[in-house]
């Protein structure tokens, strides 16, 4: 039988005990120290690794059993420096690769070992023994416990990457081919599925994102200063307790402390020490100007064990409470000993705003850096975060809101291959398209950079996590944010209960865990289905919508199911429907409707066809057809938009809003007075007149130039209001 490496072997000079693990051409220059030698008990693959978020790799040799350890040794180590012939890789197509990242090298390596284990169960003790039956017996094996296509695929194919380099070692051991690279993969793989692992990921639900996002940015954008402040001040506290020198004054400082709440009986200041209140030993000498051993000679002194055990109190810094929550202080004081765990939920915040209102994958989130999303330079317009949406009646042309769309700059990895070799680029590559900013996302931004120095991660391990950054390449990796957001999720709904906002706790996911990866997948519905509610930023829609339409950004959006695109489309789908299903309710329960589309958009309500469709798998195809034809009807398909306290009977003829753009869509933060395609509701025009009473009353708060602008903004939403009472139509007229 012919071999398909024999035409193109090159074998590697057989490695001694001192021969690097990782050839220097392949190694990352600032890892390069941690290049294991040949004849070390554990190689780590972090010479591979460029990617911030990664874990730093390792194989350890100790769990192969014996009698194949040598084999495979010599096998892996020419799999990391060799390479397969570009004619072998050419032949079996996408799944296999002349060379593969640092991740999938150790699944590789990990699925050898577990074949060893087996053939060593056997009784088999070299993988020269292992001969074509025996192969067909393990794959027959696997059959019985590996149920996806694709993870099958991708064990078979790593075993005959194992068979592939042994023939390129410097000393095959002579394995057989195995039959699936000769008679093909289909007959040993489980049926084909309709599902993958990333398209089984389930967006979260609503009741479970809005409560997450509202906290989230609560703490971002109103509690962050305070938890910053007090943390800082905790480091200064600690920082004198080491450094100050024992003195007269600070004794006398820590008895005038200390005298008042022996005396009266009151707590003494505690931390938790090995699950047991303890003296905050730091805290009163950071405090009282004392030295750590005058602290000590207090506690011996007085006898303060015992109190401190029956009756331990808080510590509370001297840091002014600026947040609010609910129109109240968060807090009298922050204590000392909530600053480390407030500052981890911060960060952890900054995290779900960022991985929610980008889209942007864990990976690519997890890259960013400080400086990565700087503000407009001079006549670049001003920084979104900076636009206040409450006060903007629904159009933007007199109103002077320009804004400037603010870009973060990152890298990815999913697909990022080297233009001219196509090889994997370890540490990823810039993205072509930048994401756009909008203003929760560069609050989240500008917290994260206060914590780190410049040009760093945003979230560095070493500093929001010190005691793991010896086994992280960089940042902060995806299940330690995992678990992060499982305390943030139990520390909110303790927080809620503390603050009397029952309604705001965040309920389980039906779908388990919230993890890291479904923000993305969730995204659609936030964009699609509540432009304006719980995001809480009516623009987002168009920002998300815009950025999803490019050609560029499409690619990256993409899935094997189609993309966020037919994910979006069915949301946007269900919400006209439901838009549609809610006006004609409406009406028929006497509700006015006014507006040049209201004719239109009252026919369409009541006896036009209705798109219904959801998220479901095994039909996803179908949903996404009837959801691209609902919304390719021209001037059909009935848009809300809660910004601008309107309806839009999407026209493209009549639109105002697309300018010299062809949109299939209306721009619901680009709404214009006058267009032909609005619709407005008895309930919207008082929403109206509220709105202008709110701007009314900040107008006589502000300086005049801007106080006057909002009462000709006030006073032109009640014009607005004025012209629906005047020629509304209800079910017993036709309408205007």
């Amino acid at each position: 039988m012919t071999d398909p490496l024999e035409a193109d072997l090159h074998l590697l000079v057989e490695p001694g005990p001192d021969t690097p693990v990782i050839p220097a051409h392949l190694v990352i220059a600032r890892r390069a120290h941690l290049n294991g030698r040949y004849g070390d008990p554990v190689w780590s693959l972090a010479p591979l690794i460029d990617d911030p978020s990664s874990v730093l790799y390792r194989i350890p040799w100790a769990s192969c059993p014996d009698g194949f350890r040598d084999e495979l040794r010599l096998i892996t180590w020419t799999f990391l420096n060799g390479e397969l012939p570009n004619t072998f890789v050419r032949a079996r197509g996408r799944r296999m690769r002349t060379r593969l990242a640092a991740s999938p090298t150790l699944a590789t390596v990990v699925v050898w070992r577990q074949l060893a284990l087996w053939l060593h169960e056997r009784g088999v003790r070299s993988l020269a023994a292992c001969d074509r039956a025996q192969l067909d017996q393990y794959a027959a094996h696997l059959r019985e416990t590996i149920t996806l296509r694709a993870t099958m695929s991708h064990t078979l194919t790593a075993l005959t990457r194992l068979w592939a380099f042994d023939r390129l070692s410097a000393s095959p051991t002579g394995i057989a081919r195995p039959p699936w690279d000769e008679d093909g993969l289909d007959d040993y793989l489980p049926a084909a599925s309709a599902r993958g692992a990333e398209n089984g990921r389930e967006p979260l639900a609503e009741d479970v994102m809005g409560p997450l996002l509202i906290w989230a940015l609560r703490l971002t954008e109103d509690l962050a200063d305070d938890i910053i402040g007090a943390q800082r001040e905790k480091l200064r506290l600690c920082a004198a307790a080491l450094t100050q020198a024992s003195t007269p004054t600070g004794w006398e400082a820590l008895h005038a402390h200390l005298a008042p709440l022996l005396s009266a009986g009151r707590p003494l200041p505690s931390v938790r020490w090995r699950g047991k209140p303890a003296l905050a030993r730091s805290y009163l000498a950071g405090t009282s100007g004392a030295s750590l051993q005058q602290v000590q000679k207090a506690y011996q002194r007085f006898g303060l064990a015992e109190r401190v055990a029956a009756d331990p109190g808080p510590c509370p810094l001297n840091v002014p409470v600026t947040g609010v929550i609910a129109g109240r202080p968060w807090r009298t004081a922050v204590d000392y000993t909530e600053t480390a765990t407030l500052l981890r939920h911060l960060v952890t915040a900054a995290f779900i705003v960022c991985a929610h209102l980008t889209g942007a994958r864990p990976q690519e989130v997890l890259a960013m850096r400080s400086g990565c999303c700087p503000d407009p330079g001079p006549g670049q317009g001003r920084p979104l975060l900076l636009i206040r949406t409450e006060d903007l009646p629904g159009e933007t042309d007199d109103c002077d809101t320009e804004e400037s769309h603010l870009l973060i700059r990152s890298r990815h990895f999913k697909t990022a291959t080297d233009p001219d070799t196509g090889l994997y680029l370890p540490g990823g590559a810039e993205r072509a398209v930048p994401w756009v900013a909008i203003a929760p996302v560069v609050n989240a931004i500008r917290v994260l950079e206060r914590l780190v120095p410049d040009g760093a991660l945003l979230f560095d391990a070493a500093v929001h996590d010190p005691a793991r950054a010896a086994t992280r390449s960089g940042s902060l990796g995806s299940e330690a944010l995992r678990e992060r957001i499982d305390d943030f999720v139990t520390w909110v709904n303790i927080e809620a209960l503390r603050q009397d906002l029952p309604g705001e706790a965040i309920p389980p996911d039906p779908h388990g865990r919230i993890g890291t990866a479904r923000f993305r997948r969730t995204l659609a519905w936030h964009i699609a289905r509540r432009p304006g509610g719980l995001v809480a930023l009516a623009i987002q829609y168009g920002h998300m919508r815009t950025a999803l339409n490019t050609d560029e950004s499409g690619r990256y959006g993409t899935r094997s199911r189609g993309g966020i695109h037919q994910l979006v489309d069915i949301e946007t789908g269900l919400a006209t429907a439901d838009t549609a299903a809610d006006l004609a309710e409406r009406f028929h329960d006497g509700e006015g409707v006014s507006g040049p589309a209201a004719r239109r958009a009252l026919l369409q309500a009541t006896t036009g066809p209705l798109f219904q469709g959801g998220l479901v798998k095994r039909d996803f195809p179908v949903k996404h057809e009837l959801a691209r034809r609902h919304l390719a009807r021209d001037g059909s398909v009935l848009f809300d938009n809660p910004h601008a306290l309107l309806l839009c009977l999407y026209r493209r003829d009549r639109a105002l809003c697309r300018g010299d753009e062809q949109l299939t869509a209306p721009v619901l933060d680009r709404c214009v007075p006058g267009c032909g395609n609005i619709v407005r509701t008895d309930q919207q025009a008082a929403d109206l007149r509220q709105r202008a009473e709110h701007m009314e009353r900040k107008a006589a708060l502000l300086p005049e130039p801007i106080g006057e602008r909002l009462r000709t903004n006030a006073s032109r939403l009640r014009t607005w209001a004025d012209d629906q009472d005047r020629t509304r139509a209800t079910a017993k007229e036709s309408p205007a």
